[in-house]
């Protein structure tokens, strides 16, 4: 007769919780185009919390100069679909055209087969539907880095 037991038989397994969004680290510097002033400084906020530096624009050109400036400083680009007078699909192109294999996570009211429907068969390396969460910000930023 088998009287072997596990040394936890008859307890009860502690819960053992998910890591939190927050545990994990990234490294290197974001470029965040964002026109709405309040979700900007919410994603700067949060990216620097995972670890990253970040430079803000608010508009296409004053991103594209930031970008153009220095194109390798940028570990990938936060841009948003909606921009005024230069949207999200223009900014990228210019982008791609400065750095080809730059990662952009577009974000966008839009949901993602809209938005990329209208990308002139360019590529995105991620994609957040507005509102997103802290937590989806998080995810896909980690995605798209450890890709």
């Amino acid at each position: 007769m088998n009287e072997c037991l596990s040394p936890t038989a008859g307890h009860h397994a502690a819960a053992i919780a998910p890591p939190r969004w927050t545990d994990w680290r990234g490294s290197g510097c974001i470029l965040v185009i964002e026109d709405d002033d309040a979700i900007r400084a919410v994603v700067t906020r949060t990216v620097s919390k995972l670890g990253f530096t970040s430079n803000q624009a608010s508009d296409g050109p004053k991103a594209i100069a930031q970008f153009a400036a220095d194109p390798g400083l940028y570990a990938l680009v936060l841009l948003d679909f909606m921009l005024p007078g230069m949207d999200g699909r223009q900014i990228l192109a210019r982008l791609q055209h400065l750095r080809p294999d730059v990662r952009v996570i577009m974000m966008s009211g839009l949901s993602r087969q809209e938005a990329t429907s209208q990308l002139d068969g360019q590529s995105l390396a991620g994609f957040l539907q507005k509102p997103f969460t802290l937590e989806a910000l998080a995810t896909e930023l980690r995605a798209v880095i450890e890709a």
